[in-house]
């Protein structure tokens, strides 16, 4: 029964992997630690903690939740129950942030959550999220996205020609957890600004990596709808996270991706 669930579960990631829903994937880690450690842990081991950014990405980290508990003989309430840690916290500000860096724009807090002042950092349950003291210690998840960092000086053409040579792709930006990933990827960049698939076309923006019946229908606000014959490559600047009109022929650091694979 539980290896017909484990493989349930695989099928049901992998197809979603290959929807684009989720561009990598989450690690439960048994060992208990404070808010502060498991991240340090996760960027050591993974990439960063887990992030949740949308319902189908908090429906995945439960799947993986109940089926790491389910590994337990004897499956009452209070091993149900169990609290691990994620990515969101409180800022100096009251702002709560993904590990990453993103301000957090979708939230699940269990009924009744606790708003104490010191509990600035949250845990994951089945029940939903809650708010807890940072200095406690529980389990958690880590996240790893399929995202390759080049610190390598590159213009546009030849950042799209290094990632396809690996057999990958210059990264897209085209959901709020691409965003969070890109940041995560990114923190030991040695330029601000890094190169993505997004390239002025046919009079029109266009990413690189995608087909064009797959591309978004709409501009996004921060490129000019008619840039200078320069300025036609799109990168990301890391401090401000916005995307800029760049000179192609600039060199700048870049950010591969595996991209996901079709199921037939």
């Amino acid at each position: 029964m539980k290896i017909s669930a484990l493989r349930f579960l695989i099928l049901t990631v992998l197809f979603k992997l290959a929807l684009g829903i989720l561009p990598g994937h989450n690690h439960y880690v048994s060992i208990k630690m404070t808010w502060s450690d498991a991240r340090t842990y996760c960027r050591e081991h993974y990439t960063d903690l887990s992030s949740i950014n949308n319902q189908e990405e908090e429906d995945a980290l439960l799947q993986l939740f109940s089926l790491v508990h389910s590994d337990s003989e004897e499956k009452d309430d209070a091993s149900l129950q169990q609290d691990s840690w994620i990515g969101l916290y409180s800022d100096d500000h009251d702002t709560w942030k993904w590990s990453g860096g993103t301000n957090a724009s979708f939230f699940n807090w269990t009924k009744g959550h606790d708003a104490a002042a010191n509990r600035k950092c949250v845990v994951f349950s089945q029940a939903g999220w809650l708010k807890n003291n940072c200095e406690n210690k529980f389990s958690f998840f880590c996240f790893h996205n399929n995202m390759v960092l080049v610190k390598e000086n590159k213009t546009w053409e030849e950042a799209l020609d290094h990632c396809r040579s690996q057999n990958m792709e210059l990264v897209s930006l085209l959901s709020k957890t691409a965003l969070v990933q890109v940041l995560q990827t990114s923190k030991a960049t040695e330029t601000d600004h890094v190169w993505i698939s997004l390239r002025y076309l046919a009079g029109t923006w266009l990413w690189v990596d995608r087909a064009i019946d797959d591309q978004q229908s709409r501009i996004p606000q921060e490129l000019p709808q008619c840039p200078t014959w320069t300025h036609r490559c799109a990168a990301f600047s890391l401090s401000k996270q916005r995307l800029n009109s760049w000179d192609c022929a600039d060199r700048l650091n870049f950010i591969c991706y595996c991209k996901p694979f079709h199921l037939l």
